[in-house]
């Protein structure tokens, strides 16, 4: 006899909560998407919004900012937002009120707060404001720079994905070398005293960032992670691989902050 699918309404609370946390992070990481898509349209080399949120919950733009320069150590300002119409041209095909309008229904909840890409302002004297990091425009990319500063013959990786109502918890398994060699990340959890670790513990913080928005944006999740076969992992649960993209030769690999 064939078991009898449960409906939304008659699963556990806390799997409707579950449900609930991945829809509306799949939603306001969608928006924030077309968001940085419609400001890169306008200025590239868009990195950060900067923000304020009045007593009413409206939401100011102040400026449009590059990624850091390492040279630098600072942001260039590529737009400062104005109220005069003969300034207009500035503005290409950027739709301020539109803008202003996706980034007010974004930050009324707390879904991009769980993904670190909303901060105080780094600037001291403007901790009233808010820091927007875009997404990277492309995150397989972006994840491929970052192990390849550590892990310079990478070609692909194996991590588990474990969703809650708290969010996504990405772990890593393992990492494929050009020669077709696997090498075996160490679990925190399982080998907290391990020093094997291919990265640092903050590069792990900046990959699973990336990793879990990869994971909980479904046309994302079918374009670049596939299920793969239990590697006598020490853990239980699906395993996905993402493969690198080609690189060319002399190529210079994209920022991670970009």
């Amino acid at each position: 006899m064939k078991e009898r699918q449960l409906r939304a309404t008659e699963l556990p609370l806390l799997d409707l909560a579950t449900a609930y946390i991945q829809a509306g992070e799949t939603l306001f990481l969608a928006i924030h998407d077309d968001i940085a898509a419609r400001v890169r349209l306008a200025h590239p080399e868009a990195a950060h919004l900067e923000i304020s949120i009045d007593a009413d919950g409206d939401v100011r733009l102040h400026g449009i900012w590059s990624a850091q320069d390492s040279a630098i150590g600072s942001c260039h300002l590529l737009y400062d937002p104005h109220d005069d119409p003969e300034r207009d041209w500035l503005d290409g095909p950027l739709d301020l009120d539109e803008l202003v309008s996706d980034l007010n229904r974004v930050l009324e909840g707390s879904f991009l707060y769980h993904w670190g890409v909303i901060e105080p302002h780094p600037v001291h004297e403007h901790r009233n404001r808010r820091w927007i990091t875009l997404p990277p425009a492309d995150r397989a990319a972006t994840i491929a720079a970052v192990i390849r500063r550590h892990v310079p013959d990478a070609e692909s990786l194996v991590c588990r994905f474990e969703a809650d109502h708290k969010g996504i918890a990405v772990g890593f398994e393992q990492i494929t070398l050009s020669s077709g060699e696997r090498v075996n990340i160490p679990c925190p959890r399982c080998s907290p005293e391990s020093e094997d670790s291919p990265w640092p513990h903050d590069v792990s913080h900046e990959l699973a960032r990336v990793l879990g928005q990869l994971y909980i944006m479904p046309h994302l999740r079918g374009l670049h992670l596939t299920p793969c076969v239990d590697l006598a992992s020490e853990h239980e649960g699906q395993l996905w691989q993402l493969v690198f993209p080609y690189r060319e030769p002399g190529s210079v690999q994209p920022s991670a902050h970009g």
